[in-house]
């Protein structure tokens, strides 16, 4: 039997059934915004997951960052890349596992290439942390590992409402349930405790001119968002390039030029980091 719209809200509302993030990713999350954080707190608290620190060398040691020396241990990854890059990669790392455990390898490749191309379009709007964006781009469509993997009887019948593939499935989404996978992700945010800055952008990605705090952070999701579907690097579940936002482009001002730029850029630079992941 198909669950109906009313025990689906009940459900989100259910915190307990979303994934929730390690411990020591938590802990992190709380510890980089302390003003007297060091290095070597930080990576002390990273070396007590073996997982999370090897991820974490593999990807400061990987040709995406290209620094001259190899990195050997985590506080040394702190100090050359920075607090904001390394909770990034903990979360990257974190965000992978996840896909990746629910089978949604494909929807991984999309989000690594979402992050990639924010993250240029972060540096050529010279934002100060382009970092954020990298991870808000990487966690944008969280909310589909909830809807079409953790509850299959609710992405069974999304999908058969749109048997051809011809209408997004955002649209889809909200029509049956009056939400959508960006609003379980905003959800998931909150409950991960994230900041405005990544949660706007994950749960405003299809509508940034919602976002209210986060609004330049969240044009950059949604423009490198359709970018990335245009260039089919992995496959979001549906292959329809949803409608861009036109002062989300504006915001973002990107010229023909500077357009063929950024995209040449996070083609090589997820060639470079793919497979470190």
């Amino acid at each position: 039997m198909s669950i109906s719209a009313t025990d689906f809200r009940q459900r989100i509302g259910q915190l307990g059934d979303l994934p929730t993030l390690p411990h020591v990713v938590q802990k992190l999350t709380s510890m980089i915004g302390r003003p007297n954080v060091s290095a070597e707190d930080i990576g002390s608290l990273i070396e007590k997951d073996q997982v999370l620190a090897a991820k974490v060398l593999r990807l400061a040691n990987s040709p995406f960052y290209g620094f001259p020396s190899r990195i050997a241990s985590v506080p040394h990854a702190v100090v050359v890349l920075g607090l904001n890059v390394v909770k990034g990669l903990t979360l990257c790392a974190t965000a992978y596992d996840i896909m990746k455990d629910a089978g949604m390898v494909q929807l991984w490749r999309h989000s690594l290439g979402v992050a990639i191309t924010s993250q240029i379009l972060g540096k050529h709007l010279d934002m100060k942390n382009p970092e954020e964006v990298f991870v808000a781009g990487l966690l944008h469509d969280i909310g589909k590992v909830i809807l079409y993997v953790k509850w299959p009887e609710v992405g069974t019948k999304i999908r058969a409402a749109n048997p051809t593939g011809d209408r997004p499935m955002f649209e889809v989404e909200q029509e049956l349930y009056e939400v959508s996978h960006a609003d379980v992700g905003g959800w998931l945010a909150n409950a991960w405790h994230l900041p405005t800055a990544l949660r706007e952008p994950i749960l405003f990605h299809h509508q940034p001119s919602a976002a209210q705090e986060a609004p330049l952070q969240t044009a950059v999701v949604h423009v490198a968002d359709i970018l990335v579907k245009g260039m089919a690097c992995g496959n979001p579940g549906d292959d329809l390039i949803p409608p861009l936002s036109r002062q989300a482009w504006e915001l973002v001002g990107l010229t023909d030029e500077t357009l063929a730029g950024c995209i040449a850029a996070a083609a090589d630079e997820f060639l470079a980091i793919h497979d470190y992941l």
